[in-house]
């Protein structure tokens, strides 16, 4: 019999699927009155960390962050780019392994909090940036890109949308670099699994993009890409 603590969640987590819901509800009224950049400026500035990220007794996020790392193909990155970083949590997990951490978030403010809680990690920075609008001409390349939760939340979710959002990404991307792209999915039954399914592809089928492995987890898809 498996014990409690192999559990990929608890009772306590169902409070944090509700908040999650809640979370995204408000973003979207939000979304309505201000602009994308403004809406999540605001959305952190009411909730520092909407999502609930860095919430030490939920089980779900931390064991999930730990088990997509764990999922990299390789050890010894030396410049790690996440992108939409928000708190900042999966960045200073990236720090722990890798020479270089940028996070780059739409919200100034959860730019801001992110680098507050990281001042004691040398490693990993935080900047402003529209990740749609990522230029490899200030950032550089990175031969570790993580894409976390992220692409859904785009404005045009249209085919010709996540295909723009896509080779944004991969002006980033160093060739031979790899791309970790995670999402919720529950099996398709939801609005928000379908889109799942649709983002996954469209990197998957890009040119110069390898699908090195997939995986499905509770609630979330992995995919791994390298590029060629």
């Amino acid at each position: 019999m498996r014990t409690p603590s192999k559990f990929f969640m608890s009772l306590r987590d169902i409070s944090f699927w509700i908040r999650s819901a809640k979370t995204d509800a408000l973003l979207k009224k939000l979304r309505h009155k201000y602009s994308n950049e403004k809406a999540f400026n605001r959305l952190y500035q009411i909730r520092h960390d909407p999502w609930c990220a860095g919430v030490s007794h939920y089980r779900y996020q931390p064991l999930k962050y730990k088990t997509v790392l764990s999922l990299l193909p390789r050890h010894g990155y030396h410049r790690a780019l996440d992108i939409g970083s928000g708190v900042g949590v999966v960045s200073r997990l990236l720090a722990q392994q890798v020479d270089q951490v940028i996070g780059v978030d739409i919200a100034q403010s959860a730019v801001d909090y992110a680098a507050r809680a990281s001042s004691t990690i040398p490693n990993v920075e935080f900047r402003q940036a529209d990740f749609l609008q990522l230029s490899s001409a200030s950032l550089g390349r990175f031969d570790l890109v993580v894409l976390a939760d992220v692409v859904y939340y785009l404005s045009d979710l249209s085919d010709q949308g996540l295909q723009a959002a896509r080779e944004q990404v991969l002006k980033t991307l160093a060739p031979k670099g790899t791309l970790l792209l995670v999402n919720h999915y529950f099996f398709c039954l939801d609005s928000q699994s379908r889109m799942t399914r649709r983002i996954h592809d469209c990197f998957r089928w890009a040119h110069g993009l390898r699908l090195v492995s997939q995986h499905r987890r509770p609630f979330y898809l992995v995919s791994v890409l390298e590029r060629e």
